[in-house]
């Protein structure tokens, strides 16, 4: 795995760090005063370890009481592995999922020792499921009451006082819209028929239209993350998000959504969510021919901003034949410089009176380049 650093941040100072590919993203964002809150998770492909737990450990964090808020954005594995490795760590954490995979249908698709084809994979319900074991043992044994929060636009999924140098902060969901709880939940009742037997067709749903998408304000600091929230369907996604919210003042941080997918883009965010020539940073994502973002996507984002970031720089796909040879090959073929499977970290820090952001990358993150031969518009 890559090295980390190990000098923690300020009480008084915001810190988002994005960690991928791997397998998977992963972010820690600190709200100051050594709050900390967990999005998604991430595994080093080579060692298997957790890019978050690693790293917060590293700097001396306490995951027992220093991690608030743990969020599980969606069900798709580049978000979620080793999700429930975060839950367990962080003992005194509240867990955030998605309103859109959280109804009866659901759980009792969950309770079934079967894959939920067409809503998530087998490894993010196997995820879930840890999850959800680990949430019950937690319950409170008076009240009943579990630390568990279900995410939905405009619901404030933590409010903290203001302590010591840190102003008070709230963290906001932006999505899933109630069109795109209701569309899942349609899905997932039909799911389920095809789970206990009946026959019925066998429904399809984008689990990107459940994503967390975030708002983070901490005295003068705003800041998005996009999760993978896609422009539509109408009513979901950045559509319905535009529609529902409008923002006191700009964020200066975007934590791309999507990957930096054309699917992903919106010029709304642009003109209503973002300052001008924000800091964006992005982790990329590579599965088989599919390479994200492509060529035409970093233009896009060059574009808006010349500080644009990604944990990862995008290398030329290899032929297939190559690809069969090195899969023969297994750890023998692997370049210990080659960047694939290996965890890039991007580090942005600022004061949380506001000021302007420093971004530290650490291999194989770097810059967001304009591709070799092309200008950005």
């Amino acid at each position: 795995m890559s090295n980390f650093p190990t000098d923690p941040p300020e009480p008084d100072v915001f810190e988002v760090s994005l960690f991928g590919p791997g397998k998977g993203e992963s972010i820690v964002v600190h709200l100051g005063a050594r709050r900390w809150i967990v999005v998604d998770s991430c595994r080093d492909q080579r060692t298997g370890e957790v890019a978050a737990l690693r790293y917060l450990q590293g700097i001396g964090v306490d995951l027992a009481t220093e991690v608030l808020t743990v969020v599980a954005t969606h069900a798709h594995d580049d978000h979620f592995a080793g999700i429930a490795d975060v839950v367990e760590k962080c003992t005194e954490a509240t867990v955030v999922t998605s309103q859109a995979l959280f109804n009866r249908e659901f759980l009792a698709l969950v309770e079934i020792d079967h894959q939920i084809a067409g809503v998530t994979s087998t490894s993010a319900y196997r995820e879930y499921r840890r999850i959800f074991s680990i949430v019950e043992q937690r319950k409170n044994a008076i009240t009943g009451k579990r630390p568990h929060r279900r995410a939905e636009e405009g619901k404030v999924l933590l409010g903290l006082p203001s302590s010591g140098a840190a102003p008070a902060v709230t963290v906001t969901a932006l999505s899933p819209s109630e069109h795109a709880v209701t569309r899942a939940q349609t899905v997932l009742a039909k799911e389920q028929l095809v789970a206990l037997g009946e026959r019925t067709r066998r429904p399809t749903y984008d689990p990107n239209e459940a994503s967390i998408a975030l708002w983070l304000r901490a005295g003068g600091v705003n800041v998005l993350l996009g999760a993978d929230i896609l422009s539509g369907p109408l009513g979901c996604g950045w559509g319905a998000v535009l529609h529902s919210f409008t923002p006191e003042s700009p964020a200066t941080l975007y934590k791309v959504a999507h990957h930096g997918s054309s699917t992903s883009h919106h010029e709304g965010i642009w003109e209503k969510l973002l300052d001008d020539r924000p800091v964006v940073l992005l982790a990329p994502f590579r599965h088989g021919n599919v390479n994200l973002p492509k060529d035409t996507d970093v233009d896009y984002f060059l574009g808006y901003t010349d500080e644009a970031w990604t944990t990862s720089p995008r290398q030329p796909t290899s032929s297939g034949s190559f690809q069969k040879q090195a899969a023969k090959l297994g750890t023998l073929a692997r370049n210990p410089r080659d960047p694939y499977g290996v965890v890039g970290h991007l580090r942005a820090r600022i004061p949380l009176v506001g000021g302007t952001w420093q971004v530290a990358n650490f291999a194989p993150a770097s810059r967001l380049a304009v591709p070799r031969g092309r200008s950005a518009r």
